[in-house]
C-alpha cells in the first residue's frame, strides 16, 4: 500500500492482469507510475486515461504506449485500484464484452 499527502491507495491485480504483468514488468512499471502520478496530482495531464463507454461506464483505460490497462477505482478511505486486466490495442476491449 502506497501512501498519498492526505491518504493512502492500494492497487490489487486481477490473475488476468497479473499474468500479463508477468511477462510485461516494464508496462506494470508504468503503470504503477501512472496511478501514483494521478493519486498525488504529479503532471496527470501526462497520463492517457479514457473512461470506457457502454455498460462497462465505471472502468477507465490506461493507455501505455500500444497497450491498455483497463481499471476501476473504489472510493473510500482508502482508494482501492482493481487492475482487471491489461492486453494490446487490438485485443482488450474484446476480452471485456464478458465484464460487468
Amino acid at each position: 500500500m502506497a501512501e498519498s499527502n492526505h491518504f493512502s491507495y492500494e492497487i490489487r491485480y486481477s490473475k488476468a492482469a497479473m499474468k500479463f504483468f508477468s511477462s510485461h514488468e516494464d508496462i506494470k512499471l508504468q503503470y504503477c507510475e501512472n496511478i501514483r502520478k494521478l493519486i498525488t496530482n504529479d503532471h496527470p495531464e501526462n497520463v492517457d486515461i479514457k473512461r470506457i463507454k457502454g455498460t462497462r461506464s465505471t472502468y477507465y483505460r490506461m493507455r501505455i504506449g500500444g497497450w491498455r490497462v483497463i481499471y476501476a477505482i473504489i472510493d473510500g478511505k482508502i482508494i482501492v485500484i482493481d487492475t482487471i486486466m491489461a492486453g494490446s490495442r487490438g485485443d482488450i476491449y474484446k476480452k471485456t464484452d464478458g465484464l460487468k
